[in-house]
């Protein structure tokens, strides 16, 4: 039986194979189109913000006015991004320990931090060497609230105003307490000795909580803190405030007179809170967590919370703290400079 011959293909005609070709063309460019467009699928999209739970850090103890603004700003914040708001207090150094932890923070919008006038605009001139520069190291995301300092005597010292403090420092040595070297507490008890003539002792702590069981003993007579977390231990009696730090009155403590009014003219320190992200952190994510930040300050149990605490809901956008950041730095070095604290 002999085999059936194999069909031999038929020649292209050479006026065919352009068309050939073109054909061919428009396949692989419909193929490579569906490869281009198909959508990602979700594992593919792990980098976006947020993924995983945010790191807070507040760089100073438990609480303190940041620890404070801090806790109640991240609940919310925990609600709108979805993912769980770990705390991290990292005190010590007048805050500047937990700050730098921020500035050296992967930037990925995954950790942030609260920041103060006494972190970032205080600190350059009370440290010879500030391990992060306040303006270059950090993407500021918002200022969250304003709140005005208080200075407070135990109930065990015989004084019931400012004057009678100047008075009896003239008779015995004083010391006062703060949350550490640098911060705007200390800046405040330093004002008074440059204002008033005195030399009260400025007694350093981890965070105003630390300083609180030695101040209510009276072995560090008096205290300068935020009035958000004074306030508890004034309506207990526990100490007696002497005079407001801010231009005007608090609406927690109004029968509580200025500075100015206590007898020190032109005398004020105001005292601002904010939020940082590690600098570069991606544009999109600042944004996302600016607006997230104001949502959340828009609400009525956030701005009960601070009210009832003696702050002031304060948004701003990121330009805006940052400006603040930048102007600060040297107002802030002329009150060190008059009040003669030496950088450590």
């Amino acid at each position: 039986m002999s085999k059936r011959p194999t069909p031999t293909p038929a020649p292209v005609a050479a006026h065919d194979q352009p068309a050939q070709a073109a054909a061919a063309f428009a396949l692989l460019s419909a193929c490579l189109a569906s490869a281009v467009f198909w959508p990602i699928p979700a594992a593919a999209q792990s980098d976006a913000f947020p993924n995983r739970p945010i790191r807070f850090v507040v760089p100073f103890a438990p609480a303190g006015v940041s620890d404070i603004v801090a806790r109640t700003i991240g609940a919310r914040l925990q609600e709108t991004l979805g993912q769980p708001v770990m705390f991290d207090n990292r005190g010590g150094a007048g805050g500047t320990i937990g700050t730098d932890l921020v500035a050296k923070a992967n930037a990925d919008g995954h950790t942030i931090g609260i920041g103060n006038l006494s972190t970032h605009t205080i600190a350059p001139s009370v440290y010879r060497k500030l391990p992060y520069d306040p303006v270059k190291d950090f993407s500021p995301i918002s200022m969250v609230a304003t709140a005005p300092n208080v200075m407070a005597a135990s109930a065990t010292l015989p004084v019931k105003t400012l004057k009678d403090v100047i008075a009896l420092s003239k008779t015995r040595n004083l010391s006062f307490a703060s949350s550490g070297v640098g911060t705007v507490f200390h800046l405040a008890g330093e004002m008074v000795n440059t204002m008033s003539g005195t030399d009260l002792t400025h007694i350093p702590y981890k965070g105003v909580a630390a300083a609180y069981p030695e101040v209510i003993a009276g072995s560090v007579p008096l205290i300068f803190d935020s009035i958000i977390s004074a306030t508890g231990h004034i309506k207990a009696g526990r100490i007696r405030p002497l005079a407001i730090t801010a231009s005007r009155r608090s609406p927690v403590l109004p029968d509580v007179p200025t500075m100015a009014e206590a007898g020190l003219p032109g005398y004020e320190l105001n005292f601002w809170i904010g939020i940082f992200a590690p600098a570069n952190t991606p544009g999109p994510t600042v944004g996302r967590l600016n607006a997230d930040t104001l949502k959340a300050l828009q609400t009525s149990e956030v701005r009960q919370q601070f009210a009832a605490q003696g702050a002031d809901v304060a948004g701003t956008s990121p330009k805006e703290l940052l400006e603040l950041i930048r102007t600060g730095i040297p107002q802030m070095a002329k009150i060190v400079k008059a009040a003669r604290i030496e950088p450590e």
